[in-house]
């Protein structure tokens, strides 16, 4: 996938928020949310490499116990399979098609977009982006 296309500083802002709370969120809805930021920021396909690289540079923790997330292909296909906005293109690529409604959430980017302008608007998401991306680039290799 092209990272570069993500506004990686949002991206982070938005999963490691309180006020959004992506990692307390069981896994089937983080996938869904993930599909959503992919298609606000135009990738349309992606792989299951591609979301295991996602939640390791992310550092995304696990919901119940200690550590992080290391989500496994099979659990990542099954996910996808139940998504009707994805279209499989082979076993481990998907693509983001249009549907009236995801499986957990209308297929609409508005709650991400405005979580995002909230943010900046309450002055709290300069500074966690910033300070995010102080902590993360290292990690995100950007």
């Amino acid at each position: 996938m092209n990272w570069t296309k993500l506004n990686i500083k949002e991206v982070v802002y938005y999963c490691k928020s309180f006020e959004v709370g992506f990692y307390c969120e069981p896994f089937s809805l983080q996938m869904e949310e993930l599909v959503l930021i992919f298609h606000y920021y135009g990738i349309e396909q992606f792989t299951v490499k591609d979301i295991q690289e996602f939640y390791e540079k992310l550092q995304i923790p696990k919901l119940k116990g200690e550590g992080l997330l290391k989500p496994i292909p099979g659990r990542i296909r099954k996910v996808m399979e139940r998504m009707q906005n994805i279209k499989y293109i082979d076993e481990d690529t998907f693509e983001i098609v249009q549907a009236e409604k995801g499986n957990f959430l209308p297929f609409d980017t508005g709650f991400y977009s405005e979580e995002i302008e909230k943010g900046y608007k309450a002055g709290i998401a300069k500074s966690r982006i910033e300070g995010y991306y102080e902590k993360y680039h290292t990690i995100l290799k950007i």
